[in-house]
């Protein structure tokens, strides 16, 4: 075995297990051999494929398929197969104009041609220092947003690292989650080769405040997080929680303030943007300060570095069920019905709820301070990705008089169920099985995102009952429940297709809600 081949097998090792408990499950069925299929085809995809594979910038989406489907259960057979999909239009890895090193690592920012260059400088810092050490540097560190003496301009790496509809982010994400430092380094690389979308949205201020204590902050932080029982409270607004520090306004409140203002209409931005131009920049320019007031209330618990563990799961939590909300809801409520549509699956929407999931992987490697910073950041960009959209109406409880939890598959049985079996009636006694037989199959490479994130959200989430939110401002929250994951699902799967059971393969909504 060659030198290079050891070190490509300490970056793709077999995966591991997630660093906390929030992560999502890993469904029965992958194994020894599905692992080693991972890890063969994510190495095989590192060496011989760019990140880029068109010169407009779209994304290599292989591992997000591949760790998606493997941590939904599929075997070894269908992990190679799903990487076969990708092969054939991929653009093959090439060198960069020049090497990236300490030096001038901030000088190439956002060229997509570094992309190998840049992935050579994290590959050797993840093989000398500590992942934390690496993200709080290059991603979470006064330096590395708002510069300093020895920096030429502002690098704003949190910019870019939520760039592209948080690719950098759901990249790096996959990588904490399953122990890969091969796909971290990738997830940093696309971080330095994106633009700093939003550059006014990420106050400088968050940065310039930043504490010296960070080494023990994280210990205390990772051994916190995994461990804890989190209880909803989203009726405490403007109550002062256990601390003395004001409770931020919940995110639903956050919503709701949005949906009733109408700086942030459609119409107020001059949407839909013509094609080629930045839907963060027009919502930046338009209502910036507007929104950044909002996002502001809302981090208030955030506030200093004595941030709690709970304080930060609880806000996990508040963005997962917003961007289920804004996808799931929104789409239906935005629906096309002069096209007979039931539901906008929306292609930029779903990556609110794809992205979400790694939270609990990253803040597990952060300080409390650069989780913070995280969840505001990645809580303006949810929202300013809503806004851009076009701002769906929320209509909660619609959605649930025309929606059901109880799932049916097209297609009738080819067997009748017995007489004595409990329900024969019900087709679909837990209608996430089959959602997941179908997805596991799918060649879209986002379905499986999707649909692994609601079914994350219903394991950790499902049990909250209607009420829990009924002290938000936002109209209906008194409904919602822990269904609203399995109701979302459903639409999705019967909007994008269910080719297990003969169905073509249909498109992700681009049209916005305008």
């Amino acid at each position: 075995m060659s030198p290079r081949t050891t070190e490509l097998d300490r970056f793709f090792p077999l995966p591991s297990e997630a660093p906390s408990n929030k992560a999502p499950v890993r469904l029965a069925g992958f194994s020894h051999k599905s692992g080693e299929a991972l890890a063969k085809v994510l190495q095989d995809n590192h060496i011989k494929w760019h990140a880029f594979f068109n010169d407009l910038g779209f994304h290599n989406h292989a591992s997000h398929h591949l760790v998606a489907i493997y941590a939904l259960g599929a075997n070894s057979t269908l992990v190679e197969a799903a990487y076969q999909t990708h092969v054939e239009y991929m653009r093959p890895a090439f060198e960069s104009p020049e090497p990236v090193n300490a030096t001038n690592v901030w000088k190439h920012l956002g060229k997509r041609e570094f992309y190998n260059s840049y992935l050579e400088f994290f590959r050797d810092l993840l093989l000398k220092r500590d992942v934390t050490a690496v993200l709080e540097e290059y991603i979470f560190s006064a330096k590395a947003n708002i510069g300093g003496s020895d920096t030429e301009g502002q690098p704003r790496m949190l910019n870019r690292f939520f760039a592209a509809l948080v690719h950098p982010m759901i990249h790096t994400g996959n990588g904490l989650e399953i122990g890969m430092l091969g796909l971290v380094a990738e997830g940093l690389a696309q971080a330095a080769t994106h633009g700093d979308d939003g550059d006014r949205l990420i106050p400088p201020s968050l940065f310039e405040s930043q504490s010296t204590s960070a080494p023990s902050a994280v210990a205390r932080l990772t051994a916190l997080l995994p461990s804890l029982t989190l209880s909803a409270d989203p009726s405490a607004n403007g109550k002062a929680p256990v601390g003395g520090k004001k409770a931020g306004i919940h995110a639903f409140t956050a919503l709701a303030r949005i949906l009733a203002d109408p700086r942030f209409a459609p119409a107020a931005l001059g949407l839909p943007i013509p094609q080629g131009q930045s839907h963060i920049d027009r919502v930046q320019t338009h209502v910036g300060e507007a929104l950044i007031d909002i996002v502001a209330e809302w981090a208030a618990e955030l506030e200093g570095d004595d941030v709690s563990a709970v304080v930060i799961a609880k806000k996990i939590e508040e963005v997962a069920w917003l961007n289920a909300l804004i996808y799931g809801v929104g789409g239906w409520g935005g629906r096309q019905r002069s096209q007979n549509k039931e539901f906008n699956a929306d292609f930029f929407s779903m990556h609110l709820v794809t992205s979400s999931i790694f939270l609990p992987s990253l803040v597990a490697y952060l300080s409390p301070r650069s989780a913070t910073i995280l969840l505001r950041g990645y809580f303006t960009f949810s929202l300013a990705w809503y806004i851009g959209r076009g701002r769906p109406v929320i209509p909660v409880r619609a959605f649930y008089e025309g929606t059901t939890d109880k799932l049916v598959p097209p297609g009738e049985p080819q067997v009748a169920p017995a007489d004595t079996t409990l329900t024969p009636e019900d087709v679909s006694p837990n209608p996430w099985l089959p959602i997941i037989e179908s997805t596991l199959v799918h060649p879209s490479e986002h379905l499986c995102k999707l649909q692994r994130a609601l079914l994350h959200n219903a394991t950790v989430y499902g049990a909250r009952g209607a009420g829990e939110f009924a002290g938000t401002e936002l109209e209906g929250a008194e409904l919602l429940d822990g269904t609203l994951f399995i109701r979302a699902a459903g639409l999705t799967a019967n909007a994008i297709g269910w080719l297990k059971e003969g169905q073509k393969a249909r498109e992700w909504d681009r049209s916005g809600f305008y």
